[in-house]
């Protein structure tokens, strides 16, 4: 598990910044973020309004520390198994189980990445942009890891192939689960990336064409 759903102890939970960052994203899903004041983190942080100061200089600065921790933790997940490919196909399949498994167990936390759209925020959109590119540049090498393996097709598009895979996840998976409370269960990924793998099309249909 990435985040802990539980409330957090945070006399334990490290550092002061550290406890801050756990208090603000608690206070940043439970109300808008023009609705939350830095006295309400610091309380729920048990420190003062002035050591929150200390460590961020604005409301702003720890909304954005925020959205990138959850953000961080979040996209660390498909990077962690695109490091060492064996297999395309299972190495997506993975994939689906393990981000699955994640939006489950932090479906309230994840919350702070599906619904909040901090567009006047230029410098966390650059991160967010960066860190997009980033990933897909990743997955595009999974994708032709999988022609290199002769298990995906070699004249594919692998920037299109690799971003219907990142929008699978985040669209279809996210947000099914995160915004509509669906219960997706592990057969379902398996028809999920069937149809990813196989396409919609009837094989005797494109055969007429």
């Amino acid at each position: 598990m990435v985040f802990d759903e539980s409330r957090i102890n945070h006399k334990e939970a490290g550092s002061k910044k550290k406890q801050i960052l756990h208090a603000a994203v608690e206070k940043f899903l439970e109300e808008d973020f023009y609705q939350v004041t830095v006295t309400e983190i610091a309380e729920l942080a048990e420190v003062g309004k002035g050591t929150v100061y200390e460590y961020f200089s604005s409301k702003e600065e720890l909304f954005k520390e925020c959205f990138s921790y959850c953000a961080d933790a979040y996209l660390k997940l498909f990077e962690a198994h695109l490091e060492e490919v064996t297999s395309a196909r299972q190495t997506m399949e993975n994939i689906f189980v393990n981000h699955l498994d994640l939006i489950k167990e932090n479906r309230r936390k994840l919350h702070l990445l599906f619904n909040e759209r901090p567009q006047s925020f230029k410098e966390l959109q650059d991160w967010i942009l960066k860190r997009r590119r980033e990933l897909i540049e990743n997955v595009t090498g999974l994708i032709k890891e999988g022609i290199r393996l002769g298990e995906i097709r070699p004249n594919v598009d692998v920037e299109l192939a690799g971003r219907f895979f990142l929008a699978l996840n985040h669209m279809v998976i996210g947000e099914m689960v995160v915004l509509d409370n669906i219960e997706v269960e592990e057969k379902r990924l398996k028809d999920l990336l069937d149809i990813y793998w196989n396409g919609i099309g009837n094989n005797r249909s494109r055969q007429g064409h």
